[in-house]
């Protein structure tokens, strides 16, 4: 399969997903929604293993690891400072004191999962 041929099928997937999940919640059915989101997954893997035209060299893995880390401390970063703001407004929207909780938890989590698998990757590295 060629890059282009990839990428219309991963395009009408999540397309075919969009429509599916929205179409679920709009019933009420999370189980459609699991299975469409995981369908879906199924597909973008299978089609991802036919893929003849892949060229990867160390350029774009780094690239793709600097991406990656920025992405993923500004989502951290994102939540926890939603989170606090969420939590310090808690006289004047009640409602969002438990979303702000969530977002400062998920925060945390990330940061403890990402300190295990830095620790892991390093050992077994010979750092």
């Amino acid at each position: 399969m060629k890059n282009r041929q990839f990428k219309i099928i991963t395009f009408l997937t999540t397309m075919v997903m969009a429509a599916v999940i929205s179409f679920s919640i709009l019933i009420g059915n999370p189980a459609l929604a699991v299975a469409s989101f995981f369908g879906g997954i199924a597909v973008m893997y299978l089609s991802k293993r036919r893929l003849e035209d892949i060229v990867e060299d160390e350029r774009i893995r780094q690239i793709s690891q600097k991406a990656s880390g920025i992405t993923f401390q500004f989502i951290i970063l994102s939540f926890a400072i939603g989170g606090a703001v969420l939590i310090a407004m808690k006289d004047t929207y009640p409602k969002y004191t438990d979303f702000g909780f969530f977002m400062s938890y998920a925060a945390c989590t990330s940061l403890v999962l990402y300190s295990i698998f830095y620790m892991y990757f390093n050992m077994k590295s010979g750092g």
